[in-house]
C-alpha cells in the first residue's frame, strides 16, 4: 500500500466514521463503495470494514461492561440466526461476482437513501416473530456486500422494542454478525493477513471519525445533515447499480 492509498483510504474511513457518528449509520454503505470506485476489490473492501466492524464493537462491548444475559436473552433468535446464516453463506462467495456485489450494495443504498430521505415509519407488530428471517437476511447481505447490519437496525427502529434494551445488546448483535462474517471469509480463503493487519492499522482512526461525529451532532440540524447524507447514499447507490461515473 503507496502512502497516497494509504492516505486516501484513511480519509474515506475517517469521514464515513464521521457521519456514522453524527447520524447513527454510514461505515459499510459510504467506505464500502467509496473504496472500490477508487483503490480495492470488492472483497478487501469488504473484509476490511467487516474485520474493523468487529474491533469496534469488540471495543464497545469491553468499555460498556453492562450486557447480561437478561438483556440478549429477548434477542436470542436473532442472534443466533444472523450468526448461522453469516456462516453458511460463505459458500456463496465463489459466486459473487463483483457485478453481483455492486447490484446488491446499489439496491441496498437506495433502499436506506430513501428511507432516510423521506423519514419512513412503520409500526410493526409482535417483531419478534420475524426475527429468523431478519437474521438471515442480515448474515446473508453481511457475508456477501458486508453491510448486513443496515435492514436489521432499520426494522428494529420501527418496532415497539425498547431502544434501551437493544442499545445494550445491538454491540453483541454486531459483534456475532461480524465474526461469522470474518470465519466465512476465513473458510472460503477469501481473508489474507494483510487485510487483518491494514484493519487493525485503521481501526483507530475510525474511533477517532466515530468520537468526533458524536461530539459535532449538535453543531449540524441532524435532520438536514441525514437528508443530505442520504442524497449521497442515493447518488453511490445509482452509480453502483448503472456505473454511470
Amino acid at each position: 500500500m503507496t502512502i497516497e492509498v494509504f492516505i486516501l483510504v484513511a480519509a474515506v474511513l475517517l469521514i464515513s466514521a464521521f457521519i456514522k457518528g453524527v447520524t447513527g449509520f454510514g461505515t459499510s454503505l459510504i467506505a464500502i463503495p467509496i473504496l472500490i470506485f477508487f483503490v480495492m476489490e470488492p472483497g478487501e473492501a469488504r473484509a476490511l470494514i467487516v474485520s474493523i466492524n468487529l474491533f469496534l464493537n469488540m471495543y464497545i462491548l469491553l468499555s460498556a461492561r453492562k450486557l447480561t444475559y437478561a438483556h440478549a436473552k429477548p434477542y436470542l433468535l436473532l442472534i443466533i440466526s444472523v450468526f448461522i446464516a453469516a456462516l453458511i453463506s460463505g459458500f456463496l462467495l465463489g459466486r459473487m461476482t463483483a457485478e453481483l456485489f455492486q447490484i446488491l450494495m446499489g439496491i441496498l443504498l437506495l433502499f436506506t437513501a430513501i428511507n432516510r430521505f423521506f423519514e419512513v415509519r412503520f409500526h410493526i407488530k409482535n417483531p419478534k416473530r420475524y426475527f429468523v428471517p431478519l437474521g438471515l437476511v442480515g448474515g446473508t447481505l453481511n457475508t456477501l456486500i458486508g453491510a448486513g447490519s443496515v435492514p436489521v437496525l432499520i426494522f428494529l427502529g420501527n418496532t415497539d422494542l425498547k431502544k434501551s434494551e437493544f442499545r445494550v445488546t445491538v454491540s453483541l448483535f454486531l459483534l456475532i454478525l461480524n465474526g461469522g462474517s470474518l470465519i466465512s471469509f476465513l473458510i472460503s480463503g477469501s481473508y489474507s493477513a494483510q487485510i487483518a493487519t491494514w484493519a487493525l492499522i485503521f481501526f483507530p482512526i475510525m474511533i477517532i471519525g466515530t468520537y468526533l461525529g458524536i461530539k459535532s451532532q449538535h453543531q449540524f440540524n441532524e435532520r438536514t445533515f441525514s437528508k443530505v447524507i442520504a442524497v449521497m447514499l442515493f447518488i453511490i447507490g445509482i452509480n453502483s447499480i448503472f456505473g454511470i461515473l
